[in-house]
């Protein structure tokens, strides 16, 4: 057995070898999202080319060492049936449609073939005592059903290059023409069939290297999309955060008061400039802030916004818990929204309560005006003029897994809140 076993590995040493390769690169390759029905049909294929080796090689070892005939049979069912089921295999990989229709050849090719092992029948196949083959009334029809199923692949090839698909097209067209010319030259007894399972390897091993480098690039693609989304993301942010009016606004009143009380212009100028700076720096920022480091930039605005509407906007704080991170601006951009939507319209005096709490393993942040308020059903926060509202969710969603939910109502006033899992320390992504 010992010794069988070795004249199989030299007789198919480089089929072996291919076969091994394609093994390694797929489970090396087992966390690329190749679809599983490719994946399978690749497995099949790798080992019926084994089993295919096998089938070769009992031939020459039961013609080397004069064994019983009966082993000539049991090759034939294998190569018989194999060959013809590999192709139709390897056009499943390429086509996708008619595929029952497909089979059909293949399974009378298989029962033919299973019932030649009777050694009576020898519809396609037969042997002699002396080892000498004859083939049967349906010898042709294995050949007929395997070069059909390659003619298709090669349609299908062809169909995939006219049709812009280079790369695709260009692999099963090699698989398709590598088969019909191997099938040739064993044919016309240039090369043995023994080479066969070989090609048949290196084929498939082409083909999972193919379907590798498109999962990478689809990957790689996706990665690219969602980092121009993100920029995009943080240039709108970036485009609502800095808006004219108030920059009108605060520049009117330092102006003013410059003539009024200089001291007090210089004290706005510092907080002016600190917001502007902080602003561009943290949406530049792809890394989370503590929520003391929020509130700075919070405090900063909120004090801007009082020097413009005076007496009219007060400020509460309900800070249970601070020791956590969030994204940079997230929270200002609420408070920001709850002032110019909510109590600015109202011409009244108003509050913006920013709260916080741990409940149930969960970060509960929220933010109240008792502004003008609106109907929450009527509003589409995904669209353009609600970038900030939107950008928040994204942010809290994929830096945190967190949501973020808005309840309102005309004359009441507004509270969004924000929810998001605990973090442990060294969790977090730093700070900025």
């Amino acid at each position: 057995m010992v010794t069988m076993l070795w004249e199989y590995v030299q007789d198919s040493y480089l089929t072996l070898v291919i076969v091994t390769a394609l093994v390694v690169m797929m489970i090396s390759n087992r966390k690329v999202q190749i679809k599983e029905e490719s994946l399978v049909l690749i497995s099949i294929v790798v080992a019926l080319t084994v089993v295919l080796s096998i089938g070769e090689f009992l031939e020459k070892w039961c013609n080397l060492h004069d064994r019983s005939y009966h082993f000539l049979y049991v090759k034939s069912a294998i190569i018989y049936t194999g060959y013809p089921l590999i192709a139709l295999l390897i056009l499943y990989l390429a086509e996708k449609k008619h595929r029952v229709l497909l089979a059909i050849p293949q399974v009378l090719t298989t029962l033919i073939a299973l019932l030649d092992l009777s050694e009576r029948t020898a519809l396609i196949y037969g042997y002699r005592s002396d080892h000498s083959y004859y083939g049967g009334p349906l010898y042709w029809v294995p050949f007929f059903v395997e070069g059909t199923y390659i003619v298709i692949l090669a349609v299908t090839s062809m169909k995939a290059l006219q049709g812009g698909k280079m790369a695709f097209g260009m692999i099963v067209a090699y698989m398709a023409f590598s088969c019909l010319i191997s099938i040739a030259m064993v044919r016309n007894g240039y090369v043995s069939p023994r080479i066969i399972p070989g090609v048949v390897a290196l084929e498939v091993l082409v083909y999972y290297y193919y379907l590798t480098a498109i999962r990478h690039r689809e990957v790689q693609e996706a990665l690219d999309a969602e980092k121009l989304k993100a920029e995009r993301s943080r240039s709108n942010l970036l485009m609502s955060q800095i808006r004219p009016h108030f920059i009108n606004s605060n520049l009117a009143v330092i102006r003013s008061l410059c003539y009024e009380d200089s001291e007090k212009a210089v004290e706005m100028i510092d907080h002016f400039s600190t917001y502007l700076r902080e602003n561009i720096k943290q949406i530049n920022d792809r890394t989370l802030v503590s929520f003391e480091k929020e509130m700075e930039s919070v405090d900063n605005y909120l004090y801007l916004e009082m020097q413009r509407f005076q007496d009219r906007i007060q400020v509460a704080k309900e800070l249970t818990v601070t020791d956590f991170e969030v994204p940079p601006l997230a929270i200002q951009t609420i408070v920001e929204n709850a002032v110019r939507h909510g109590i600015s319209m109202t011409g009244k005096k108003g509050t913006v309560t920013i709260g916080t709490e741990k409940r149930d393993g969960n970060i509960i942040i929220t933010v109240k005006d008792d502004g003008m308020g609106f109907d929450v059903n009527s509003v589409d926060f995904d669209g353009a003029t609600h970038v900030g509202i939107k950008n928040v969710t994204d942010r809290f969603q994929n830096l945190l897994s967190g949501s973020v939910s808005v309840e309102s109502a005309i004359g009441e006033g507004t509270t969004v809140t924000i929810r998001f899992p605990e973090r442990k320390k060294d969790d977090g992504e730093g700070q900025g």
